[in-house]
């Protein structure tokens, strides 16, 4: 045999070895596509969420979130802290505790996030897993890239109602009829004004409003601090027309407006206990079966300011934000995709737990289909068909919102006119904002 032929033999022989270590299936073997890889081992991780609004009780968070993140990924075990004060974040940032997620409305999030200087830009996440911003509400959307100066923190999973809340039993009671979808502020402060009376020593009053939440998320848009020129500026003409707006409703006759009445607490309970209010607009609070048991109540939309017919608020959802000491970033970001997914949320919706921050009409018709407190109920209302454009929120919008509401106050109590009472909101704000730069 030729030498040739024998480096030939060798060859042939050396590539059957080959093929039969790679898994051969006969003499054929088998294409190295076929070959099954086992998959990659998950290794076991904790994840830490922080409830930043102190909404969640530590069941509900374990039956709507963990229960089901533990069955989506059995690899994580999601952690869950309470908010017990002020200082939790900052005592866990001393500490050298784990903190990977935070969930918190965007009114929220400078205390929770932003002063802490925890937050980091997802960005580059939502490009890796190719989540579909295009899902999302695109006012939404908006507001967590001006928050973000064009990047996000983190992503938005719910919402928070803007809706009016109505008692049937009072409208009956006085022959007045309900209100409707696509009513205006002045559509609601006529019936306000058949409502509110005094009837068998009971003081009946046509319209709550949480205010500051009201202010927080205007229609028109206004800032209440502007972060750009660290200043707020209330001499817009449209911030008295707000005023106004919303004043009118509780200086009616027979109102009979007190101090005490001043609290959205004390608002909200004199609607869902007392009962002795014919509607109700809290702006953030999605009311539960416990609440209203036994109160013939239905809903109608956010009533829209004349010049602007079908705008709602500006949105106010709850997010996931990402914190920059997370370890585990990349898992923490899955979980935060999960959840703002219509395989999540359409379950959770259906129930009425939450409100889906998803533009999906599937999960906006099938808000309450499962819970019997919706049954018969105009559902649909409980958010507006489209959102105000979000204004900036900083450093200072706390003390911003704080000082209007003063101001609102003092001229419901009948202290003060509305324009004295901006002047004096717009100069409480800016010398507040001047010591805090000056520290």
């Amino acid at each position: 045999m030729s030498k040739k032929m024998v480096n030939g033999v060798i060859a042939a022989a050396l590539v059957s070895t080959m093929l039969a270590a790679c898994g051969g299936k006969g003499q054929a073997g088998v294409q190295g596509e076929d070959v099954q890889q086992p998959p990659k081992k998950e290794e076991p991780i904790e994840l830490v969420f922080y409830d930043g609004g102190g909404d969640w009780p530590a069941e509900r968070f374990e039956r709507e979130i963990a229960g089901p993140v533990k069955q989506k990924f059995p690899h994580i075990t999601p952690k869950f802290v309470p908010m017990t004060n002020g200082k939790k974040v900052q005592e866990m940032i001393t500490a050298g505790e784990q903190l990977d997620l935070i969930f918190s409305s965007t009114g929220l999030v400078y205390n929770n996030l932003l002063q802490h200087e925890l937050q980091t830009d997802i960005t580059p996440l939502i490009e890796k897993y190719k989540f579909d911003l295009n899902k999302l509400e695109p006012a939404v959307v908006d507001q967590m890239k001006l928050l973000g100066g064009g990047g996000m923190y983190g992503l938005p999973v719910f919402m928070s109602p803007a809706t009016v809340y109505y008692n049937k039993d009072i409208f009956d009671k006085f022959g007045v009829p309900y209100p409707k979808d696509g009513n205006t502020w002045d559509d609601l402060y006529d019936l306000a004004k058949r409502l509110t009376r005094e009837d068998g020593g009971v003081t009946y009053r046509g319209l709550f409003v949480s205010a500051q939440h009201f202010m927080r998320l205007n229609p028109y848009s206004l800032k209440t601090f502007d972060p750009a020129t660290q200043k707020a500026s209330y001499s817009e003409e449209k911030w008295k027309k707000l005023f106004d707006n919303l004043t009118r409703f509780y200086t009616l006759p027979g109102y009979n407006m007190n101090g005490n009445l001043t609290y959205v607490t004390n608002q909200r309970n004199t609607f869902v206990k007392d009962r002795t209010v014919a509607m109700w607009i809290p702006v953030s609070t999605l009311h539960t079966a416990q609440e209203l048991e036994g109160m013939n109540w239905d809903l109608a939309t956010f009533p829209a300011m004349a010049d602007q017919p079908g705008v709602g608020p500006q949105p106010y959802p709850n997010a996931f934000w990402l914190t920059n000491t997370s370890k585990h970033k990349d898992q923490a970001f899955q979980v935060m995709a999960y959840l703002a997914s219509e395989e999540f949320q359409l379950p959770g919706v259906k129930r009425g737990e939450f409100i889906s921050a998803l533009k999906s009409e599937e999960l906006r018709k099938a808000f309450g289909q499962d819970a019997a407190m919706y049954k018969g109920k105009n559902s649909k209302a409980i958010v507006p068909a489209k959102f105000a454009p979000a204004a900036p929120i900083g450093k200072f919008n706390s003390v911003a919102e704080g000082n209007l509401l003063t101001g609102f106050n003092n001229v419901i109590l009948g202290k003060k006119d509305v324009n004295t009472a901006l002047r004096e909101a717009e100069e409480a704000t800016n010398k507040k904002i001047q010591e805090e730069l000056k520290k």
